[in-house]
């Protein structure tokens, strides 16, 4: 005799259940402030069930933020545990309800422009002259998204299927449901291969790649004011925070020094900074020690370093030697470097930070001010050839006061100029803030798409 089956749907929002009791032969509605509270309100009514019944019921959950459907065993004495895979002949499996379309799933990644099976909303496509039809359009945070040059196919980020081996696949869910009735009950039941947890863990296994040499990544927009350096910051702590600590160094290149040192978490002493590591090392090419490094630079709570650019007592400005010859030197023991850069493009610095970048993002908040800025500065790199535009990341980010329609006609500019990927952030408060950062204090939608960034950023290094 089969055992007796409670099916629960959750609602999309977490909040609300509807349980079908077999005993009672009727459906009860479950509420709960939080979904710990709900899922709780749930398993109290199944070891109610249960105890009433003196045998082990099954219960079906689906919906809810995870949306595969599980199946739990609830014993008379309150344990739970997995049910049995079912097989043929055993009786029909709970349906799996489907999720609207555009709503993220669990903390989702970086945007998307279009949901599966339908038409971009804003189409972002490769160059004319690229013959494939996959480089159309695609991905970021809610409903928008963001394209892929011809070497990199496009594929929706909000639907982004696991590899066949997933990363991580014996590890027990941490998100969604599953991962509450985890750390709930002590189950380990395993996420969803199609799952919004496993695809940020294939983003992280890609982040966690070897590089093939020194990397330098930039952020650059010559507008002022367009959050370059909070993401500077955010995307080298996610990088350091996967790759390990000493791994990733963040480098203030603004010609006259920016706000850096101000807005990390541990700000570095006064003498800290670019001018006084290139005056005690003036031979790019001779060794230094790692802790001759370390002093020099300013440990952060993820694992990376930062350190200042040129600050008051210096007495020139950062050039392009003088970026050179610090990468030159961060090189002997770290793997990435970040450059933060200024406003001005004919700064040495900025020069260098831009054509030496394995990979270059460019923000731009959707105001008529940043966008133009952006395209001017990719509109020239696009005429001198270089192929750094190839390299290039343009993330649209959102706030208070945006113009919806500066959206529109800059990612048909950037179309026309070539850019091959363009990816869209959600709003970060801390980022506006002018307050210091660090990644425990974000969001955890805002960390889920900077993994998602940084995986293309590392995808852009090491090629798909």
């Amino acid at each position: 005799m089969s055992a007796p089956q409670m099916t629960v749907a959750i609602d999309d929002g977490g909040r609300h259940a509807t349980a079908h009791v077999p005993s009672q032969a009727a459906t009860l509605d479950l509420r709960g402030d939080t979904e710990q509270d709900l899922m709780t309100a749930v398993f109290a009514q199944a070891h109610a069930e249960a105890r009433s019944s003196g045998q082990t019921i099954t219960v079906a959950v689906s919906g809810g933020i995870d949306t595969a459907p599980m199946r739990l065993e609830v014993d008379p004495d309150q344990t739970i545990r997995p049910a049995p895979e079912q097989t043929p002949g055993q009786g029909p499996v709970t349906p799996n309800r489907e999720r609207p379309q555009g709503r993220p799933g669990g903390g989702t990644p970086v945007v998307r422009i279009q949901a599966e099976g339908t038409e971009p909303s804003v189409p972002v496509r490769s160059p004319a002259s690229d013959p494939t039809p996959e480089s159309a359009a695609v991905a970021a945070e809610e409903e928008d998204g963001h394209a892929h040059s011809p070497a990199r196919p496009l594929h929706p980020m909000s639907g982004l299927a696991a590899p066949e081996i997933a990363p991580g696949a014996g590890e027990p869910a941490r998100l969604g449901v599953r991962g509450r009735l985890n750390a709930m009950f002590g189950l380990r039941l395993a996420p969803q291969p199609q799952s919004p947890e496993m695809r940020l863990r294939a983003a992280e296994s890609v982040i966690t790649r070897t590089l093939p040499d020194f990397s330098v990544m930039t952020v650059a927009n010559p507008k002022g004011g367009v959050g370059k350096t909070p993401i500077a910051v955010a995307l080298t702590q996610t990088l350091a925070n996967l790759r390990g600590a000493g791994t990733v160094v963040c480098a203030d290149l603004g010609e006259v020094g920016g706000s850096l040192a101000k807005r990390v978490a541990v700000r570095p002493p006064h003498d800290n900074d670019i001018p006084a590591l290139l005056a005690a090392h003036p031979d790019p090419r001779a060794p230094i020690r790692p802790s001759e490094l370390a002093q020099h630079l300013t440990r952060q709570p993820s694992g990376e370093d930062i350190i200042a650019g040129r600050r008051g007592g210096a007495t020139s400005v950062l050039g392009r030697n003088d970026a050179a010859h610090l990468a030159a030197i961060v090189a002997q023991h770290r793997d990435i470097l970040v450059a933060d850069t200024g406003n001005n493009p004919l700064a040495g610095s900025w020069q260098w930070a831009v054509t030496a970048a394995d990979a270059v993002v460019v923000p731009v908040p959707l105001r008529w001010d940043a966008a133009d800025a952006a395209e001017e500065m990719i509109t020239e790199l696009a005429s001198t050839g270089n192929i750094v535009l190839q390299r290039t990341i343009v993330v649209i980010t959102t706030g208070p006061g945006d113009a919806p329609m500066v959206e529109h006609d800059t990612v048909e500019a950037l179309r026309e100029l070539g850019v091959p990927l363009v990816a869209r952030m959600p709003f970060e408060p801390l980022f506006a803030s002018g307050e210091r950062l660090a990644l425990s204090r974000l969001q955890p939608h805002t960390r889920a798409a900077l993994t998602r960034l940084a995986e293309e950023v590392v995808k852009t290094i090491t090629g798909p």
